[in-house]
């Protein structure tokens, strides 16, 4: 018995070291999407997805049955899920309007917001609110400031609105410092095994046809954590430097994607090669270019565009390059009236 105790005191102590990250992403459409949920809310410890909300069941689910514990908790983000899609439309609506958006018919558009805390080993927490339409971040929080700013010219108007009738910015830093942190400690213990998983990334290499030659393509899918590193090496020593920047994507599973792609101009005897480092790995994996066939490049390149047009569409974390150096968190506060 002894020995149980001392093991679960090591686990939950193992599991507060170092710096911790909670975020919640909710992305929704303009209309609804065949095969798509209208509204999703999904929650990350760390790289971690480990509880969702979609309005196709139209109730949060733990991704992990140690959470089960939690009922009370994941009533109440049942809850908060069906306020939310309420009060998010409204914003969504707001800023559609106001960006002259509302006219384009057959349209699809999106609406993302993203909350985030993070817990630092020195105990100094940190944070963010985002949100976006259409993939271009539109209002940001100053947290420091405690007040909403605009990200692009055209919202420099609607700050005075959007803070008066659509969002609380002070409740949003109160939040973000106080009740977001608490929840890190709250999940930490449970999901410290899982967070520690380690999942190996699969990896295709395809070319297609380039003004100037060909261009390589390196598709890197399925690794978990999100921390790689993927470059082009020519005959084995020479790194191929890309003018693409090349984003890490999650994936609905929880794992990630990246591709990187390079231009190259062939030449007689010339070898090209992705390598590929990451945790889950004892070395580099390195992967070697061999021209293929049309019929198989085809075929990639029809599932590579599909698999990528889905995530645009549901992943909510795919949208922002993040402006303010920190980390993710989201709004579960139990207040029976929305603030923001």
């Amino acid at each position: 018995m002894a020995l149980a105790v001392c093991l679960v005191i090591a686990l939950v102590s193992a599991a507060h070291c170092g710096s911790h990250t909670l975020r919640y992403s909710v992305s929704m459409t303009s209309s609804p999407t065949q095969g798509l949920p209208h509204f999703l809310i999904t929650g990350h410890m760390n790289d971690l997805l480990f509880v969702k909300y979609d309005s196709d069941i139209n109730s949060a689910q733990f991704m992990f049955p140690s959470l089960n514990v939690l009922s009370g908790h994941l009533e109440m983000l049942t809850n908060l899920g069906h306020r939310w899609q309420v009060s998010q439309e409204r914003k969504m609506t707001f800023l559609m309007e106001f960006l002259n958006k509302t006219s384009d018919t057959g349209t699809i558009h999106v609406y993302q917001r993203r909350n985030a805390c993070e817990l630092h080993e020195d105990g100094t927490v940190g944070g963010y609110v985002e949100f976006a339409l259409d993939g271009e971040v539109v209002i940001t929080l100053d947290r420091e400031k405690g007040v909403f700013v605009p990200e692009i010219q055209e919202a420099v108007t609607l700050i005075p609105e959007w803070s008066k009738d659509l969002c609380c910015a002070m409740w949003n830093k109160m939040y973000m410092e106080n009740d977001c942190i608490s929840y890190i400690k709250l999940y930490l213990p449970l999901i410290a095994n899982n967070l520690e998983k380690k999942i190996k990334p699969n990896v295709k290499i395809s070319s297609s046809e380039s003004e100037s030659g060909i261009k390589l393509h390196c598709w890197v899918y399925g690794f978990y954590p999100r921390d790689v590193e993927v470059k082009w090496i020519k005959n084995g020593r020479d790194e191929i430097y890309s003018e693409e920047s090349a984003e890490i994507l999650p994936n609905p599973d929880g794992t990630y994607q990246i591709r990187v792609s390079v231009e190259v101009t062939p030449e007689e005897g010339a070898t090209y090669s992705c390598h590929v480092d990451h945790s889950s790995l004892e070395k580099t994996k390195v992967v070697p270019f061999e021209r293929e066939t049309k019929k198989s490049h085809i075929i990639y390149t029809i599932v590579a565009v599909a698999a990528a047009a889905l995530l645009v569409i549901i992943g909510p974390g795919v949208y922002i390059k993040r402006k303010i150096n920190g980390c993710e968190c989201s709004r579960q506060s139990v207040s029976t009236e929305e603030q923001d």
